[in-house]
């Protein structure tokens, strides 16, 4: 399980506390960015910072992951997930994949009134994947909305997630979101 799975839900305050208390490492992103060791490469937005501290996922901000974030990640199909201790299976279908992502969130204890507004299957670095969107309120009654793409290659899901408050925050940068995961592409393909 990486660190970034682990902390997904609460994961605005959880840095936001870290950042505060001089804890969190952040560095004005480089363009483009090439994480071979975890099979994919992503051109990044200029003027965002990306988290140095989560392992091996990819974690961007622009004015700090309580106000927006952006998230890739890969999880392994042998991994039991955190909230339901599930797992995927190397041939699922994109939808079943997305099932097994939409129960995930939906047993995240710090995640409430969680409502799915879209369930699509879409094309994810050029492989079938799904995009879910829904919007929740954390345990303080902050609204949030997350689009959540998804995509299994081989024995890995490949996660590509956009979070900020539904108000002001979400429509601000959703468009420079969509051109990062437009640019994501899995380097590990067989």
């Amino acid at each position: 399980m990486t660190t970034f799975t682990a902390v997904r839900a609460v994961l605005a305050p959880v840095f936001l506390l870290s950042a505060l208390c001089g804890c969190a490492s952040w560095v004005l992103v480089d363009t483009p960015h090439r994480m071979d060791s975890k099979g994919f490469d992503v051109t990044l937005p200029a003027g965002w910072w990306q988290a140095t501290t989560v392992g091996d996922s990819l974690l961007l901000t622009r004015d700090g992951v309580g106000l927006q974030y952006i998230g890739i990640e890969r999880v392994g199909v042998s991994n039991d997930l955190k909230h339901t201790g599930r797992r995927f299976a190397k041939r699922m279908s994109p939808q079943d994949v997305a099932e097994v992502e939409l129960d995930e969130v939906r047993s995240d204890q710090g995640i409430r009134n969680l409502e799915l507004l879209d369930n699509l299957p879409v094309q994810v670095a050029g492989l079938p994947g799904f995009k879910l969107i829904y919007t929740f309120r954390t345990e303080n009654g902050l609204r949030l909305k997350r689009v959540h793409y998804g995509v299994l290659v081989r024995d890995r899901v490949y996660r590509v997630q956009y979070q900020a408050p539904a108000r002001y925050y979400f429509d601000k940068d959703l468009a420079t979101f969509e051109r990062v995961r437009e640019s994501f592409k899995v380097t590990d393909r067989p």
